[in-house]
């Protein structure tokens, strides 16, 4: 059985970051000389107001890819975010939900202090002037909320093409899924950290965190980590 659960269900190793990897993510974005310039919109009319726009979308972008990643949300989860999924009494945000993940079920999570100090720094932008009355976390121009597709495409553009970290192989699909590995990087690195910390893994609250229906595609993260294969190790030794 435990052979089954272990190895039937995985496939394919997903591609991960690096937590040093992660960490030029999150410098890439805020240190960025010329991150955003305003090209990318054409409501700036000779440069009128463009540096506090600017300003914001660096923020928003930081904050949401942080989200992705220390939350370990699909792409989609955290685009969608509204203010009403957040419970601060209890610091735990919703998750998902009919039409925003593939499961169509809602998770509640924790929300580590960590990524509330990067909420409260992105909350200091004023509310009027850049939500304009959105009640998602992540407006757009276009759109009640930044899309995925839009959200794949920075990352791509403004964050691994500089720091050399984008796949250049057309053949391969990994490329395109760049966003989905900043959720595997967070379930690999809390898998090391349970076996660092604890000296096993637990795959049940991996499963929980990540909104996984079936203990299996948890697993996949078991083949991942160098703690993982070193603990794996001890226990075949003889």
């Amino acid at each position: 059985m435990q052979e089954k659960i272990l190895w039937n269900s995985v496939r394919k190793i997903p591609e991960m970051f690096s937590e040093e990897e992660i960490e030029l993510i999150f410098n890439q974005i805020k240190n960025s000389k010329d991150y955003w310039t305003g090209k990318e919109s054409n409501r700036f009319k000779n440069g009128h107001g463009l540096k506090d726009w600017a300003e914001f979308f660096r923020a928003r972008d930081y904050t949401l890819i942080a989200t992705i990643y220390i939350l370990g949300c699909r792409p989609n989860e955290a685009c969608s975010l509204k203010f009403s999924d957040f419970n601060l009494r209890t610091m735990t945000v919703k998750l998902g939900g009919k039409g925003i993940n593939k499961t169509s079920k809602e998770r509640v999570i924790p929300v580590p202090r960590r990524l509330m100090i990067i909420y409260e720094d992105y909350f200091k932008f004023p509310k009027h002037r850049f939500w304009k009355g959105s009640r998602y976390l992540f407006p757009s121009f276009g759109r009640d909320h930044i899309a995925p597709g839009t959200l794949k495409r920075i990352m791509r553009e403004k964050v691994l093409k500089p720091l050399g970290l984008w796949n250049l192989d057309r053949q391969s699909k990994a490329q395109y899924r760049t966003l989905y590995k900043l959720r595997h990087s967070r379930a690999s690195h809390i898998l090391d950290k349970q076996i660092r910390e604890t000296g096993k893994p637990d795959l049940f609250a991996i499963a929980n965190f990540l909104g996984h229906s079936d203990i299996r595609s948890t697993t996949v993260y078991l083949h991942t980590g160098e703690n993982y294969r070193e603990y794996l190790r001890g226990q075949i030794e003889i």
